[in-house]
């Protein structure tokens, strides 16, 4: 892939939820999504991209290795499908049974996720 394709799909900070008052917003004001693995909660803005923030509790992730594993796939997912999902700030939590689970199927749950989430939102921001 070419220098201009790379930067791209790259996740800037503009990209990611980091203050508190951002997770509170979101938290206060979001719509609830998820399925086995993940849960997320989506608040629909009027920008340009789709933002990601990250919940995921070490008592549901397990060790500090396990639980950063399930931080950069949820990343690794975010980045890839970022193009495709609507301008909102999106919260992702794990479920207990992530801990357990191989990547592969973590990523499938992920594109599950991350496809409910377009359809809702685009359906309700139509309406």
């Amino acid at each position: 892939m070419s220098a201009q394709g790379e930067r791209r799909y790259r996740l800037s900070q503009a990209q990611r939820l980091r203050r508190p008052a951002e997770f509170q917003l979101g938290y206060a004001q979001g719509r609830r999504f998820g399925n086995e693995l993940f849960s997320a909660t989506v608040r629909v803005h009027p920008g340009t991209h789709a933002r990601l923030g990250q919940s995921i509790a070490i008592r549901l992730a397990g060790t500090a290795v396990n639980r950063n594993r399930l931080r950069r796939l949820v990343r690794e997912s975010f980045r890839l499908r970022q193009h495709e999902l609507p301008a909102a700030d999106i919260i992702v939590g794990v479920r207990a049974a992530a801990r357990t689970t191989d990547n592969p199927a973590l990523m499938a749950a992920l594109d599950r996720l991350w496809n409910k989430i377009a359809q809702a939102c685009s359906v309700s921001s139509a309406s």
